[in-house]
């Protein structure tokens, strides 16, 4: 279980790390679907360079691992998408913080679908963790703030797809090691959707000197993926969000340090209050997964 809880917190970081570096992108371009594609493009290249080192012969089993990785591979796709959307009207450090809210979506999909049943202090904690994105988008003056919501409603459904799909993945694929069962799966799952977005990139004209700039937030993106697999296969997804809420907390730090060294078209807030209230929208957010994951105790 430590090992999971490091792999998550770890990923956590590395995502707001891509968080950073993708909104840094769109604001320079404005070009999502170029991002989206050469970060496909250049996942997948390295999805190509792992898998020999983790092939496994047999690794296929009895192939119920074919739709898990299709759900993981076209979640992800889809939430990528729509969180470059996102992007262009919310900053990074407000998205990491309402990207809490995946584990309240987990959590009501698994109790409506999979008989997944919550005592009274994981409905407190799903409560708080609404009540804490709400807090994060309060605009002033009596306002919510919505603009991007809509946008970033897909990303949380079509990510809690890709999640939910990536430990019953990694699960079917017979290695004998959860860690090469994970990479192997994370492989594949880069793979194909190199293999699919390939058509695009070529109709898009997407050219060597585009990927450039994309190196950064694909790097960032594919050492969070490998740590994220590796904490769902080790703790579940629903455990591994509640770690992975850590991100709002490192983003609001790595935001105002980014802020403090001159970095630019970085994040539109100002003043004190604004930063206190994510501030204590993140506390809330901690708050409300913590009564999620200690219902046991």
């Amino acid at each position: 279980m430590i090992l999971g809880i490091v792999c998550g917190v770890a990923a956590a970081f590395w995502q707001d790390c891509g968080y950073v570096f993708s909104r840094l992108y769109v604001k320079r371009f404005a070009a999502p679907v170029k991002l989206l594609l050469a970060t496909q493009l250049l996942m997948g290249a390295a999805g190509v360079v792992i898998m020999p080192f983790v092939w496994k012969c047999g690794f296929w089993g009895n192939w119920g691992f074919v739709i898990p990785l299709l759900g993981s591979a076209f979640g992800s796709l889809f939430g990528q998408l729509f969180f470059f959307k996102t992007e262009e009207h919310v900053s990074p450090a407000r998205i990491a913080s309402l990207m809490g809210l995946r584990v309240v979506v987990l959590a009501a999909v698994s109790g409506l679908f999979l008989s997944e049943h919550y005592d009274s202090r994981q409905i407190c904690g799903i409560v708080l963790a609404a009540l804490s994105a709400l807090v994060i988008n309060y605009s002033g003056k009596g306002r919510i703030a919505t603009r991007g919501m809509g946008w970033f409603a897909l990303t949380l459904g079509s990510y809690c797809i890709s999640d939910l799909s990536v430990k019953y993945m990694i699960d079917r694929i017979a290695t004998g090691n959860f860690f090469t069962s994970a990479l192997l799966g994370m492989s594949l799952v880069n793979i194909l959707l190199m293999t699919v977005t390939l058509p695009w990139a070529i109709h898009a004209r997407l050219t060597p000197a585009e990927l450039k700039p994309t190196l950064p937030f694909a790097g960032s993106w594919l050492v969070k993926q490998i740590l994220l697999y590796s904490c769902y296969a080790l703790i579940g997804p629903v455990f591994g969000n509640v770690i992975m809420s850590l991100r709002g907390p490192i983003a609001i730090v790595l935001t105002l340090t980014l802020l403090r060294l001159g970095v630019k078209k970085l994040d539109g807030a100002s003043g004190t209050a604004v930063w206190v209230r994510r501030g204590v929208a993140t506390l809330m957010m901690v708050a409300a997964i913590a009564l999620y994951s200690l219902h046991d105790l």
